[in-house]
């Protein structure tokens, strides 16, 4: 290989790791606001009016959580916006960081996520020591991953993550659990029967069909009470149709589209 090729394919690997960087801190920082425009402030606000009506109303707070069959769907972009949504109407909200591997909640707040979920579920730590208010809504508090575990399922089907569900039913209106891709890791499969509804989140155009229907056939298999299917990074055709003013996230109960592979070995770190 000539020097000048060699030159040329670190030029192209620098760039291109500059641009995942940029694109890793835009993803950090992106959380509804009053610059937010239209059409993705109502496509959430129509997500958390769908998931309101879809469980039925009971005494304490209803637990949901939301799980992807890949990294890089955006599923914890969604799922941090979907609780700020729920909060924004008034309703006492906290998010729960489940994926314990590898969480990212605590990077939409500028927080560490240490201590957090793992370290309250060992005894390691309080749940008072581990909640926290976020500074973008009063109402909406949360628990970040916490310290890496050897044995996450374990702590997730745990008696004390029972108990401490129990709990904040007790404290909170909704309970919004972010967990990690459900063909990838089992860990998700560990909350299933315990919370009220699962909500998939898939990417327009990444995500195979083959891949979501997969990955409800293993929710129902766990006996997951399945919500729904929220297509992200949705681009509707530019034309006069019901759906052409909904170009970033809506929600849907089936799904038809196109695909690309899903889970590229390389930017697997990208996004959750």
């Amino acid at each position: 290989m000539s020097l000048f090729s060699k030159n040329s394919l670190r030029e192209k690997r620098a760039q291109k790791a500059s641009q995942k960087r940029k694109q890793i801190s835009t993803r950090a920082e992106y959380l509804l606001n009053e610059n937010t425009s239209f059409d993705i402030t109502e496509a959430f606000r129509n997500l958390k009016a769908s998931i309101s009506v879809s469980v039925p109303k009971k005494e304490g707070g209803l637990v949901i959580m939301t799980t992807s069959a890949f990294p890089k769907d955006g599923k914890t972009t969604v799922t941090v916006n979907l609780a700020l949504m729920f909060a924004q109407s008034d309703a006492k909200v906290i998010l729960v960081d489940a994926d314990i591997r590898k969480g990212r909640v605590a990077k939409y707040f500028k927080e560490k996520s240490i201590p957090g979920l793992s370290d309250c579920l060992s005894g390691q730590n309080s749940l008072e020591e581990v909640v926290h208010v976020s500074n973008v809504n009063k109402n909406l508090s949360f628990i970040t991953c916490g310290t890496h575990s050897p044995k996450p399922y374990e702590l997730l089907e745990s008696e004390e993550m029972r108990n401490l569900l129990q709990t904040l039913r007790a404290q909170y209106d909704y309970i919004i659990i972010d967990t990690p891709p459900v063909l990838l890791l089992s860990d998700a499969l560990a909350l299933s029967t315990a919370v009220d509804g699962a909500v998939l989140v898939c990417r327009h155009q990444v995500s195979y069909i083959s891949d979501i229907q997969r990955a409800l056939e293993t929710l129902k298999f766990s006996k997951a009470n399945i919500l729904g299917v929220v297509i992200n990074d949705y681009k509707a055709l530019q034309t006069g149709n019901y759906y052409g003013g909904y170009k970033k996230y809506h929600y849907y109960s089936s799904y038809s589209y196109g695909s690309t592979n899903p889970y590229d070995k390389e930017n697997a770190d990208d996004e959750d």
